[in-house]
């Protein structure tokens, strides 16, 4: 028998364990095509410049090469680990290790040259739906595929390096391997023992992290000192607990279904049989729940950021343009900007002017000087007059304009309002900066009384509403402010005097989306500022747009990494299931000898491999929306972001619960015939 009848032979054979590592290979290889293909697109490269994508383009390939090559490594070493009983054979027969390896990278060649094929064709006739993906999340329209020769060269490249580092491997491991270790490697299994006291304790010590978590979030506790320590701590147990608790979670049920009689009687055949395959495939479930845990956060973090990016800068930004006029920058009266408006085609709707001082505000809690924030300080009437709003400020008093739930200590915190002159503000902010843990006393000592409003946290009232933009501009102000009593505010503006004053120019413009508008006032207040943009206006609808394509890339790339760990994650599953058939056909020929039908032997395995798929599932699952629950929980539209994430955890347990219903109906078939 020649080498290529034997190969020829073992394709034939084995046709069907080749499908799913065949399939793994050509979709790495068709995602590389097209993702890689980015690279040479000159519209997704120039319009990219100015915000880094194509930087983020070459790193996220570099790494979805670096993951190809891992994953598909193991693949193919649990590949040979599934056909070791075969290969021990052949060794038996007289066949050398230098013949078996000289096999198995002919049969490398012949898979690779397969799925590179298939992967290239399946890319090139996915591009345009790629590409068509890309531009509507982008907003980019009619962004064309950019497929060409270097792309397929690239694409070669990358394959050819993947499958000669995989060779490399491939040959090693089986180089060492001995013709019994071959025979029994595809039975081989983890040795341990379940231990339900050690589970217990890591079950114990979770459950505490998880308590902790959402009080350090919201400084409940850890409030001065040792947050980043305690998250440190919070996060190292949840990825490790996980994997003792796993190794131990049967012994765990065993105990509490002892106690359930009847229960535990009626499913004792499953449950002895998942306690030894939860010892032998601990690490596997460990390395599903990883992978999906880490592919469900990301993919649900940035699809939750990026479908709230539209109603969140509507909600930040209520006003389509939006600069600050102060004494020197960008003066310019109401009829002057609507004469501008309507020369360049325009209409405004709107135009508000706000007036307001800028002033350090500091934090102090438990007599202790904590934090400093720059911040717009406005009137009570102005602010009334501006919204539409009653409020009423008592002198000492105030009320802050929240856009974020605020922190419980900020809300026991007092607040120091420093309106010393301009010059002595800075020595302030320096002492401050050199010491930022100073005491109240000591750094009042250097204050004149009448330089600085102290209020006390029960005089501290807070309000929602936006009473102008967000802005991602440091002369700008961040949408927050001080409400102070008129008296207060009256007090500060003669001891500053009127230079310190700014008004902020708010304007709605009939087009939210009209350029031509925003750059002719653009040009006018250049002009009128003798080329100065230090206070240059912004324009709602650019920040918009920029935010989704950097976000929307940003979700683009975390969809094809995320679909990669989560397809990894079943294969890794699949081919370590496979594994064990044949010491699965062991056991259900004893089962059939005691008497047991073969659907009856269907349903056990039913549950036993239901047991081990969705273990990782619901614990991943189970894990992440706690964490990002709480996470969101502490900013601005969280709830939304929240219930956006919510979409992918069901898309997940659904892709779960297909690739257990395809590994199910091989598995059975596999060990029942």
């Amino acid at each position: 028998m020649t080498f290529s009848s034997i190969i020829i032979k073992n394709i034939k054979f084995n046709f069907k364990k080749y499908i799913a590592y065949f399939i793994a290979n050509s979709f790495i290889i068709a995602v590389l095509l097209m993702y890689g293909s980015l690279m040479f697109s000159k519209e997704f490269i120039e319009g990219s410049k100015a915000n880094g994508l194509t930087d983020n383009v070459i790193s996220m390939l570099i790494l979805m090469i670096v993951f190809s090559i891992v994953f598909i490594s193991y693949t193919t070493i649990s590949f040979i680990r599934y056909r070791g009983k075969e290969f021990g054979v052949y060794l038996t027969l007289g066949v050398t290790t230098k013949d078996l390896r000289k096999i198995l990278f002919i049969e490398n060649i012949l898979i690779l040259f397969a799925s590179l094929v298939t992967g290239m064709i399946v890319g090139t006739l996915f591009s345009r739906l790629f590409y068509m993906i890309i531009g509507k999340i982008l907003w980019i329209d009619n962004f064309r595929s950019s497929l060409n020769i270097k792309t397929y060269f690239m694409c070669l490249a990358i394959a050819i390096i993947i499958f000669l580092i995989n060779s490399i491997f491939q040959l090693i491991f089986v180089g060492r391997l001995s013709i019994i270790e071959l025979i029994k490697s595809s039975s081989k299994a983890e040795r341990g023992k379940g231990n339900y006291i050690i589970g217990t304790v890591a079950l114990t010590a979770l459950i505490t992290v998880l308590y902790l978590f959402p009080k350090v979030m919201r400084h409940e506790i850890f409030i001065t000192s040792g947050t980043e320590q305690i998250m440190m701590v919070i996060m190292i147990t949840t990825i490790i607990a996980p994997y003792f608790i796993i190794g131990s979670l049967i012994s765990m049920v065993n105990k509490v279904l002892m106690n359930f009689k009847k229960t535990y009687n009626n499913n004792l055949l499953v449950l002895s049989s998942v306690q030894h395959k939860f010892i032998s495939y601990k690490s596997v479930i460990y390395l599903v729940l990883i992978l999906a845990s880490a592919a469900i956060t990301l993919i649900s973090m940035t699809y939750s950021i990026y479908a709230t990016i539209e109603e969140k800068t509507n909600y930040g930004y209520p006003y389509d343009i939006r600069f600050i006029e102060n004494t020197k920058l960008n003066k310019i009266s109401d009829q002057e900007l609507k004469n501008i408006v309507k020369s360049s085609g325009g209409e405004i709707k709107q135009h508000k002017l706000l007036e307001s001082i800028d002033l350090m505000k500091y934090r102090v809690y438990e007599g202790t000087v904590t934090e400093s924030e720059n911040i717009a300080v406005i009137s009570q009437k102005n602010y009334n007059n501006h919204m539409g709003t009653n409020l009423v400020v008592n002198r000492g008093g105030l009320v802050q304009v929240l856009n974020s739930p605020i922190d419980s200590k900020y809300k026991d915190s007092d607040e120091i309002i420093n309106f010393n002159d301009l010059s002595k503000q800075k020595v302030q902010t320096a002492k401050f900066e050199k010491d930022k843990n100073i005491s109240k006393e000591d750094f009042l000592s250097n204050m004149d009384k009448d330089s600085y409003i102290y209020v006390e946290k029960n005089k501290k009232k807070y309000t929602k509403g936006k009473f102008t933009n967000d802005s991602y501009s440091l002369a700008y102000s961040m949408g927050t402010a001080l409400i102070i009593n008129d008296e207060d505010y009256k007090k500060i503006k003669e001891k500053l005097g009127q230079q310190v004053v700014s008004y902020d120019h708010l304007i709605n413009l009939k087009d939210h989306k009209d350029y031509k508008s925003f750059n002719s006032i653009s040009s006018e207040l250049k002009r009128l500022n003798h080329g100065d943009e230090s206070l240059k206006p912004e324009f709602k609808q650019q920040m918009l747009e920029e935010s989704i394509r950097e976000n929307g890339f940003i979700l683009f790339s975390s969809l094809f990494l995320g679909m990669m760990l989560l397809i990894s994650s079943g294969v890794v599953l699949y081919f370590k299931v496979l594994t064990g058939v044949d010491e699965e056909k062991e056991r259900v020929k004893r089962l059939v000898q005691l008497g047991m039908t073969d659907r009856e032997v269907s349903k056990v395995l039913t549950k036993e491999l239901a047991i081990i798929f969705f273990t990782p599932v619901i614990l991943a699952v189970s894990l992440i929306t706690y964490f990002l629950s709480i996470l969101f929980g502490v900013v601005a539209n969280g709830e939304y972001m929240f219930n956006k994430s919510l979409i992918v955890f069901v898309a997940y347990i659904v892709l779960q619960m297909l690739a257990f219903f395809i590994t199910r109906g091989r598995y059975t078939r596999e060990v029942i015939r």
